[in-house]
């Protein structure tokens, strides 16, 4: 079952409606909740277990929202291929994706992705094309695994 961290809005009278809307769900007991690079997650780990600590790792919602922007960007180079679509409409994929979801909240192989459908607009080469669809399926395929 998912877990949600939820921070509440500084408003007095949202936070207690989104409170009371929140009730009817279990709530889950937190001391604390940090984000643990990658690289640091098992040594972190480690030293809370043996001073035994109750951990729950909950997978950041990032991984929903790169699959849906990576099967649009696919969906829309497969487009540009076949001459149904214009470069600029990936482009558009990219920006609005960014803008929309930020940078620092995609993975950085789904940001170089991006990066390249903005370039490929600007330069657009078969090559780039079949590059950005070989490496977006390759993404894709990790997070689906």
């Amino acid at each position: 079952m998912p877990l949600a961290i939820v921070r509440f809005p500084d408003e007095k009278w949202r936070k207690v409606n989104v409170s009371r809307f929140l009730r009817k769900f279990k709530t889950v007991p937190a001391s604390k909740v940090v984000e643990i690079p990658e690289e640091e997650l098992e040594h972190v780990l480690e030293v809370l277990r043996r001073n035994n600590c109750e951990v729950e790792i909950v997978e950041p919602v990032r991984d929903d929202i790169e699959v849906k922007v990576l099967k649009d960007v696919l969906k829309k180079a497969e487009a540009v291929r076949l001459g149904i679509a214009e470069p600029k409409e990936l482009e558009k994929i990219a920006i609005d994706a960014i803008t929309k979801f930020s940078l620092k909240n995609l993975s950085e192989e789904v940001a170089e992705i991006l990066h390249d459908c903005i370039d490929f607009a600007e330069q657009p080469f078969i090559g780039s094309l079949k590059d950005i669809e070989e490496r977006a399926r390759e993404v894709l395929a990790k997070k689906l695994s």
